[in-house]
């Protein structure tokens, strides 16, 4: 979720308040045997409020994780399928973000320090799984990226020793 989604819910959901507010104020000038306060009514449409923002903010974020998982899934299954070596050594692919258009990041094995050139990086395999992507329903171009780790003491020792 942007920043700018984020607020434009915050913002739907103080509209949601206030007609909420409104239309129990109505309903008890109809129904006057329910006599509350306008404190009490604000109080009331302030939970539902938040009830609902919560609601909207955790099903876009669970059909976010649900889409992303069924996405990688995917693509390991298309990876362990077609390069079942490079698989089994580690190197995967990894489904970073789902937005406009997925981000997509090769990944390297534990035991690898991901200073090299990854396997799957070239045109073949990126037109591939641009193929499976445009096939489930993601049009268009990936973007790639590499997931860097960090290093460790002794690579960073290492590295800075003179020559």
């Amino acid at each position: 979720m942007t920043m700018q989604e984020f607020w434009l819910s915050v913002a739907a959901s103080i509209v949601a308040a206030a007609l909420v507010a409104i239309a129990a104020k109505i309903a008890l000038k109809w129904w006057k045997q329910l006599v509350i306060g306008i404190g009490t009514t604000i109080a009331i449409s302030t939970i539902l409020d938040v009830l609902v923002f919560a609601g909207i903010t955790v099903t876009k974020q669970v059909t976010d994780y649900r889409a992303k998982s069924a996405l990688q899934e995917r693509i390991d299954t298309y990876t362990k399928g077609h390069y079942p070596d490079e698989f089994e050594k580690g190197y995967r692919v990894s489904v970073a973000e789902i937005g406009q258009r997925p981000f997509l990041a090769f990944m390297y094995p534990e035991n690898d320090s991901g200073t090299g050139n990854h396997p799957w990086n070239n045109v073949f395999f990126t037109s591939e799984i641009q193929k499976l992507l445009n096939d489930n329903g993601y049009p268009g171009a990936p973007a790639w990226g590499y997931q860097l780790k960090p290093m460790s003491r002794e690579q960073v020792e290492q590295m800075l020793q003179r020559r």
